[in-house]
């Protein structure tokens, strides 16, 4: 096995892995806010984070399988990041909009890496 390919393996799994954290605390805190869920935007918000936890599992099945779907899901699991972090400071805290728009685009900058070194990794 040559040493690049290996690289490529490390990775393709360190991308996985952190798809497989997102997806934890993405789900884990979503249902640990379902019953505190008070206000249409909360509801939203928690909404949109177990789809961002679910479509980070499915971007880690679309690796091995399922080929023709990686792009879009990839697509709205990065919209789905960086919208549940966005809307999250603005429904359950004082709302400040400075605070979601960094919020937001730190999650993209995250999602962008991670569809990257998927790209480099599954290369």
């Amino acid at each position: 096995m040559k040493i690049r390919s290996t690289v490529r393996r490390i990775i393709l799994i360190s991308a996985i892995l952190l798809l497989l954290a997102v997806a934890w605390v993405s789900v884990s805190g979503g249902i640990s806010q379902l019953s505190r869920s008070r206000t249409i935007g909360q509801v939203t918000e928690t909404t949109i984070q177990l789809a961002c936890g679910l479509l980070s599992l499915l971007s880690a099945f679309t690796c091995f399988y399922g080929k023709r779907w990686r792009r879009p899901v990839r697509f709205i699991w990065g919209a789905t990041l960086m919208t549940a972090a966005g809307m999250s400071s603005l429904v359950w805290g004082p709302p400040m909009l400075t605070v979601a728009l960094v919020f937001a685009a730190a999650a993209l900058l995250i999602a962008l890496t991670i569809v990257w070194l998927l790209r480099v990794g599954g290369a």
